[in-house]
């Protein structure tokens, strides 16, 4: 009877045991899988300065999707701005040294868009029609100094053309010393402001 007593208790114990080892395993997997994610899927950045306002403001913490390296117009990338994008006079694209710091701004237009603007209302025309910018805190204004571009202009394939939202303060593709935006110099569009508020970037 004592025998069965202690196999009984062998037999809770090494069942416990194996309860934990398995809630560690899954713990570790799922830790492996997050770490994963985080390096090669999901990426953090935080927001510096006011060219985002009103939809970025600043210190901003935000989720970034690290696959999607050629966005649409209209969406939020992270940019690395280490090469610039210009254009020789036939149109065709030439590279050059850039900020060498990371950004935040919004796609307005991408390879193959015409892109015209009327600076004196603002306006800015993707192939013609104009865009409904709801989420701009200035009016679109024509750089006074370093301007990269007449306009229009066709954007080359493998680059975009991106603003800030707060249009007088912003350093953007406006500037010759950012230009266009080489594809490879993306590095990935933003999903989600984590801080101070949780809510979708639009």
């Amino acid at each position: 009877m004592r025998e069965y007593i202690r196999f009984s208790r062998n037999r809770k114990v090494h069942g416990i045991i194996g309860i934990l080892v398995d809630i560690l395993d899954y713990a570790l997997l799922t830790l492996f899988c997050i770490i994963l994610l985080c390096i090669y899927v999901f990426h953090f950045a935080a927001v510096q300065g006011d060219s985002m306002l009103p939809t970025l403001q600043d210190g901003d913490q935000l989720l970034v999707n690290a696959i999607d390296r050629d966005p649409a117009p209209g969406e939020i990338v992270i940019i690395s701005a280490s090469t610039v994008g210009l254009l020789h006079e036939d149109g065709s694209p030439y590279e050059i040294e850039g900020l060498h710091k990371v950004i935040v701004k919004r796609v307005i237009a991408v390879g193959g868009q015409e892109l015209d603007f009327d600076f004196d209302s603002g306006a800015v025309y993707v192939d013609g029609v104009e865009l409904s910018e709801p989420y701009i805190n200035t009016m679109t204004n024509r750089p006074v100094m370093n301007a990269a571009f007449e306009y229009p202009i066709t954007i080359p394939e493998g680059f975009v053309f991106v603003m800030g939202d707060n249009r007088e303060v912003s350093k953007d593709s406006r500037y010759g010393d950012v230009g266009l935006i080489p594809l490879s110099q993306i590095e990935g569009s933003v999903l989600l402001r984590l801080q101070p508020s949780f809510g979708r970037v639009e």
